[in-house]
C-alpha cells in the first residue's frame, strides 16, 4: 500500500510539473507580443498623437511592404470613420485576420 501511495504521488506531481512547464513560457511570450505591437505602432505612428491617420500608414507601407495590407483595408480598418486608426480599431483587424483555433468557426 506504501509503494501505491508513493507511485501516486509520484505521478501527480509528474502531471503537475509538465502541465506547468507547458503554461509557463505563454505569458513572457505573450507580454513580448504586446512590446512587439506596440513599438510597432510607434513606429509608425509618426506624429506621437497615439492614432494612425492615412498618411502616416500611406508612409510607412512604401517602406516596409508588409504594410500594404494595412493601407489597403485602411478604411475599413477605421470603423468609426475619424480617418484614424487606433490601438483598438488595429487590434480587432489584426484578430479578424488570424485564423480560428476552433475549426473556423466565428
Amino acid at each position: 500500500m506504501k509503494h501505491f501511495f508513493a507511485a501516486s504521488m509520484l505521478m501527480a506531481t509528474m502531471v503537475t510539473v509538465k502541465t506547468y512547464a507547458q503554461e509557463a513560457p505563454q505569458q513572457p511570450q505573450q507580454h513580448q507580443q504586446q512590446g512587439d505591437r506596440e513599438a510597432f505602432f510607434k513606429k509608425i505612428d509618426k506624429d506621437g498623437d497615439g492614432k494612425l491617420s492615412k498618411a502616416e500608414v500611406e508612409a510607412a507601407s512604401k517602406d516596409d511592404k508588409r504594410l500594404a495590407k494595412l493601407n489597403e483595408n485602411f478604411d475599413s480598418i477605421d470603423t468609426n470613420k475619424d480617418g484614424f486608426i487606433d490601438k483598438d480599431e488595429l487590434k480587432a483587424f489584426r484578430k479578424s485576420q488570424r485564423p480560428q483555433k476552433d475549426g473556423g468557426t466565428k
